[in-house]
């Protein structure tokens, strides 16, 4: 068992060629993880749902389940903030995470009614991203721990640009396959063969995690169950909190039908989606650094005013979208929605921080994306109840329908909200 206790319980610090090479290990397994998220959320899944006669609700409840996954970073910091050595555990987590989700490609080999398969895939998919939910904090301090000083912005481009890069191409690659297998009336090879592809994507994961030595903890928190509330106790950071609550409502109604509504209702092919992706990613890439010089010249709320208005207008102009006009029009929602996703993301994280108090900023930034998940969680299930209802009277008018009722709702926290937000530069 030394080779275990060398592995997860070192007796000696990190060297600095050791943290060098777990910073190299560290961007390869995060290109790796992106290629397994792609794949397990958005259209791979919604193909895959449908092919096991999946109705739209059932595949939008599954598509929230990572949503309120991201509801138990609410309880993952009394987990790792009590302990020195956090790698072990990040590493199960991330195991049972990969494998899981790797699994629900699988599940046909094993349950060959698709009523009962349906079952099964939404068990292994909660599992996985619960888990998820609980190891993202954890994850993200080994990563912020193990990055260099002074060179930090170097590293997480370079972690974010390879992510990047290898997940556009495998999922341009995988989405081709895909369609050819559906073309020979074989889909289900062709979702077996993703599962394989991403079964051997979780061991590649967790041998790349296993060689990565972290920088232990000098110090362990005490943190109290009082201090959760702390943030909604707060005057000057209560209207940071309630946008961002606020804010998780129009997701929760839209996001979750968005891939089935392209597939299904638009009749894309998974080749065009991968394709437009791609063209989204380098879109993400050039809208961060744009987002981030206007943050520097006019502040973060400007940033956070005009990627929402921009990201809620995508989100109408999706209800209006029709078949004959989507592969025309569907690619400029895309990149648009793109193009501001990653400086709204960035301007959000950057203000609660700058908002939040030195001592507590991980308990703020933590509750704060916990609630926002809570709520797009709560409106989804609204979504998923109103989606058959609608689709009973409007037939496939019912998505549009929410993608409309989701606009307003977005674009009425921003008018009432989105102005009391404070203000800071970068």
């Amino acid at each position: 068992m030394g080779w275990f206790r060398q592995l997860f319980f070192p007796s000696e610090p990190p060297t600095e060629s050791q943290l060098e090479a777990g910073r190299h290990a560290l961007i390869t397994e995060g290109a790796v993880a992106a290629v397994l998220y792609s794949v397990g959320t958005g259209n791979f899944l919604a193909g895959y749902l449908s092919q096991l006669g999946a109705s739209i609700s059932f595949c939008a409840f599954v598509a929230m389940i990572p949503q309120l996954g991201c509801v138990l970073q609410f309880f993952s910091p009394f987990l790792f903030e009590r302990i020195h050595h956090r790698k072990l555990s990040i590493w199960l987590l991330c195991v049972v995470y990969r494998f899981s989700l790797a699994a629900v490609f699988l599940v046909p080999l094993a349950v060959p009614g698709h009523a009962e398969a349906r079952w099964v895939v939404l068990a292994l998919y909660t599992i996985a991203f619960f888990a998820a939910g609980v190891v993202t904090p954890g994850l993200s301090h080994l990563t912020l721990g193990l990055a260099p000083d002074g060179r930090r912005g170097a590293f997480f481009a370079r972690k974010d640009i390879t992510a990047v890069c290898v997940n556009s191409a495998a999922t341009l690659v995988m989405g081709r396959q895909l369609d050819y297998f559906t073309r020979i009336g074989r889909p289900d090879a062709g979702y077996l063969l993703i599962g394989a592809v991403c079964a051997a994507l979780a061991i590649l994961d967790a041998l790349l995690l296993g060689l990565v030595r972290e920088n232990p903890v000098a110090f362990v928190s005490k943190l109290r169950p009082a201090d959760i509330l702390r943030p909604v106790r707060d005057k000057s950071y209560r209207p940071l909190l309630l946008y961002c609550i606020l804010g998780g409502l129009p997701g929760g109604l839209s996001t979750p039908f968005l891939s089935v509504y392209e597939l299904r209702v638009l009749n894309l092919s998974h080749s065009f989606i991968t394709t437009v992706g791609v063209v989204s990613a380098v879109a993400g890439m050039a809208g961060s650094w744009y987002w981030g010089r206007l943050a520097d010249a006019a502040g973060w709320r400007r940033v956070i005013w005009l990627t929402a208005a921009i990201n809620l207008s995508c989100t109408l102009g999706w209800a209006f979208v029709r078949p004959s006009w989507a592969p025309f029009t569907a690619p400029i929602l895309m990149v648009a929605t793109a193009a501001c996703s990653g400086g709204a993301s960035i301007a959000s994280m950057n203000l609660q921080f700058a908002s939040s108090p030195e001592n507590a900023k991980t308990t703020y930034i933590g509750v704060t994306s916990a609630t926002a998940s809570i709520a797009a969680c709560l409106s989804a299930s609204v979504g998923t109840t109103l989606q058959p209802l609608l689709q009973n009277v409007l037939g496939n008018s019912s998505i549009p329908c929410l993608f409309l009722l989701a606009a307003a709702l977005g674009f009425a926290n921003l008018a009432v909200n989105g102005r009391k937000l404070p203000n800071n530069k970068s």
